[in-house]
């Protein structure tokens, strides 16, 4: 499939889908693929060693704390340093994705990481592009997002695609078609 058809897709899909992919790139998403450093720990680090403005930012994850890698625990525990040094309305940003991270099955946390490394591989202008049908998406009232969504659940994929790559950078409709037979 072309590229361009392809990014056709991927916008209509983080558009009516509502996944933030875009805001993938800076959330504070605790990924599991990600490299650990050489200083990663060998050892977990316990709930209790952490300082306590480290546990309030990481306090959506503590049930899940001990489950995780050491290298892991190590890269939230830097960010948690990182992130109550911030304004309080990112520090309750983060905590909100922390705390829907925390609560997806590990089916949701796979296709959202599929979904951060696709948008990683995108190119700037490509990123630039689903950042915006993004906040085009957001923009819309929740009643008019949830119709959004049902309307393209409702299309087959072969719809999905030629609906996404005829209005590939057009604002998004509010009555998209439901089955046009395309």
């Amino acid at each position: 499939m072309m590229r361009g058809a392809m990014l056709a897709m991927f916008l209509a899909a983080v558009s009516l889908l509502g996944a933030p992919c875009a805001a993938l790139a800076q959330a504070a998403v605790p990924m599991q693929g990600a490299p650990a450093g050489n200083d990663a720990p060998s050892r977990p680090i316990a709930w209790s060693s952490l300082s306590s403005a480290q546990q309030r930012m990481l306090a959506p994850l503590q049930g899940q704390w001990d489950q995780m890698k050491p290298g892991r625990q190590q890269r939230l525990a830097q960010n948690a340093e990182r992130w109550a040094t911030l304004p309080p309305a990112h520090q309750q940003q983060i905590q909100e994705r922390l705390t829907r991270w925390a609560a997806m099955t590990p089916e949701e946390r796979r296709q959202l990481r599929e979904n951060a490394r696709a948008f990683h591989d995108l190119t700037p202008e490509e990123r630039a592009k689903v950042s915006a049908a993004f906040r085009r998406f957001q923009s819309l009232s929740p009643a008019e997002r949830r119709t959004l969504r049902e309307r393209w659940r409702a299309m087959p994929p072969q719809q999905r695609m030629h609906w996404a790559v005829e209005r590939a950078g057009q604002p998004i409709p509010m009555h998209p078609p439901a089955h046009s037979g395309h």
